[in-house]
Formats: C-alpha cells, structure tokens, sequence
C-alpha cells in the first residue's frame, strides 16, 4: 500500500484555531527565501537515479507506430515528465497517452518522490494509482507507469 509522504499546495489555517481567535504566523519573505534557497542548494546535489523503460513498448492499442521512450536519467532536484519537452517539461515521454504535463519527480540522494499533476491516464506506482496533488515515494526497485502501461513502464534504478 502506497503512503501519502506530503501534498503539494498551500496550507490553511483550521477552522477550530480560527474560531479560538488563534493568529497565523507570519514569515519574513526574505529569511522564508534564503531557507528554501538553502534547501535547493543542497537537493541539487543528486544521486545517479535513472527510470529505466521496462515496458513491453507495444503499440497496437495506439493505432500508430511510435519511437520506444528512452530511459530517463533524473539529473535535477525537481522535474516534470510530460508528453512534449518544454520550459516546464524536462522528462519527455512523446507518447500520446502520456498527458502535457503529467507528473513531477523530486529527486534527493536518498529518495525519488512522484507527483500526479491531474494527468487524464493517471501515474501508478507498483500498481497503485496515485492521487493528484499528493507525493508519494518510488523506491528503488519500484515501477512507475506515466499513463500507459506499455509504452511508458520505468523501473527506478540507482546507478
């Protein structure tokens, strides 16, 4: 069973503490920027992940032939895997099936975290659907279907 490790968005103070009058603590822009300058600094720093295609690369559900997708090796702290690379997408998967901007990939040395960003086909983790908006962790070892079962299967490895 997969573990939500952190939803992405904006936190909101509850509506128990509101009733109670209780003040939402404020954050200097600048110190909350160095901190989070601080924290990219040292997620840069990456282990050699890599998600290997480990799909049957078929494409007789699709209708037309396609390239196989190649391996994809996680070189940055933060990532998108879409369908079409752009400014915003650095992982392509040129698979119809794979949405615009499908999935976001944070990477540490110690671990890889996978984000669905509401994609139309959904991100699995071994077998699981993941909920958008939520990070879950891909273990080493572990599968992770952007969309398409056969053309867009990776393995996480470590290399």
């Amino acid at each position: 069973m997969l573990t939500a490790i952190h939803s992405v968005g904006v936190a909101r103070i509850s509506s128990r503490a509101h009733a109670r009058g209780q003040a939402v603590r404020r954050v200097d822009a600048r110190a909350f920027a160095a901190s989070r300058s601080r924290y990219r600094n040292a997620a840069t720093t990456v282990a050699a992940w890599v998600l290997k295609n480990s799909g049957p690369n078929t494409t007789e559900h699709l209708g037309e032939e396609l390239t196989t997708p190649s391996d994809l090796p996680l070189t940055a702290a933060r990532m998108v895997v879409g369908r079409q690379a752009s400014d915003s997408v650095s992982l392509e998967i040129a698979v119809p099936t794979v949405s615009g901007a499908h999935a976001m990939i944070e990477v540490t040395d110690a671990k890889v975290m996978v984000t669905d960003l509401s994609s139309t086909n959904g991100t699995f983790i071994d077998g699981e659907e993941l909920q958008a908006g939520i990070a879950y962790e891909l273990e080493e070892g572990g599968e992770v279907i952007f969309g398409d079962e056969f053309m867009a299967l990776y393995v996480l490895t470590k290399e």
